[in-house]
């Protein structure tokens, strides 16, 4: 065989295993693989031990309304590494991961953060929106809303206010706008502190899922962004989802670049879980691209019943509270957990409160 023959022979066999690798990332068969580094009270493959609830009928649920805020949080209950928070209603633990990762850019790494939360009650799972006020376009840092809300351990929401004017609103029982238009996935968290993901969602779509909850359960939140990451079990193929297919730009979330990401999961009855990977800036170099962070997900919860996509880039913010002294001395402060600089101001979070008097 001649060294032409046998170039030419190279030349076609790289070119079918290109053609196989595209196919395959079409078909949505690309998967991520992951070298963890943990660190923190406990390892995320053990389940959180069960929080020591008082009796059921001892538990004083929160009402529904927007401007209710959770109990106010008490130092003793503060870990003195500030990496866990526990009461008779609550236990939140934080984890850190310097994750190695190898996807189809390459190989890459990051730090990840992730918070686990168990709650006694569904109402204890809580949104909160800047000033008290829907109509209006004022916004606030996150800590700020999460020390307004006496959050546990919170994540930024969806963005709905200042110069976003689309989306299903409706938050803590109560409807504010309905301009959703079949472009986004949302995610339904229901009075029991279950999720429920409805695709390509529509007013209609949203309220017959509202309808359809079972007698004495009642919808409570919505969030307009998604995609679902992860929906029992089966990873999403973020290529063919409502973000991979999105026309308009700003429905894509750049999903195919490194940012930013973070997602709120519930891994069980009354279980949860928020997810963050760092990143140097929103540059779309640095951090996971959607699908990898997908991947991600749930590698480290395989059994994880719904991981949703919130806003990533620049508004990546989760808050958890540490000690610290202020003009009254010791108190109970609110802080980032993560290092994704240039963080926005924020319209809205998802928190997680205690129901302890």
């Amino acid at each position: 065989m001649t060294a032409k023959i046998r170039h030419l022979i190279c030349l076609l066999l790289s070119a079918a295993v290109l053609v196989c690798i595209s196919c395959s990332l079409a078909e949505g068969t690309e998967v991520s693989t992951f070298v963890h580094h943990l660190s923190g009270p406990l390892n995320p493959s053990i389940p959180l031990k069960p929080v020591p609830l008082t009796p059921a009928e001892d538990l004083k649920p929160l009402p529904m309304g927007i401007r209710v805020k959770g109990m106010p949080l008490k130092l003793e209950h503060i870990s003195e590494d500030f990496k866990e928070y526990e009461d008779s209603s609550i236990h939140a633990v934080v984890t850190v991961d310097y994750v190695e990762y190898e996807d189809f850019k390459g190989k890459g790494y990051t730090n990840c953060h992730i918070v686990r939360i168990t709650v006694a009650d569904g109402s204890q799972v809580r949104s909160g929106i800047s000033y008290d006020d829907f109509d209006g376009d004022r916004l606030v840092r996150a800590r700020m809303l999460a020390e307004n809300c006496n959050a546990v351990a919170a994540v930024n929401g969806d963005f709905f206010k200042s110069t976003t004017t689309r989306g299903y609103i409706f938050r803590q029982g109560s409807f504010f706008r309905d301009k959703a238009n079949a472009e986004r996935d949302v995610l339904l968290i229901d009075s029991e502190g279950d999720f429920h993901v409805i695709e390509k969602a529509t007013g209609k779509t949203i309220e017959q899922a509202m309808q359809e909850l079972p007698e004495g359960v009642s919808a409570v939140n919505v969030f307009n962004f998604g995609p679902a990451l992860v929906d029992h079990g089966k990873v999403t193929d973020i290529a063919s989802s409502t973000t991979g297919l999105a026309e308009n730009k700003d429905d894509s979330f750049y999903y195919q670049y490194r940012n930013p990401r973070v997602a709120v999961v519930q891994l069980g009855k009354l279980e949860y879980a928020i997810v963050e990977c760092d990143a140097e800036k929103a540059d779309g170099h640095s951090g996971m691209t959607l699908q990898t962070f997908a991947d991600y997900i749930y590698d480290l919860f395989p059994d994880a019943l719904i991981a949703y996509n919130l806003d990533g880039g620049n508004s990546t913010n989760v808050i958890f509270p540490r000690s610290g002294y202020g003009n009254q001395g010791l108190e109970v402060q609110f802080y980032r957990i993560h290092n994704v600089p240039e963080s926005r101001s924020l319209s809205d979070i998802l928190y997680f409160a205690s129901l302890e008097e």
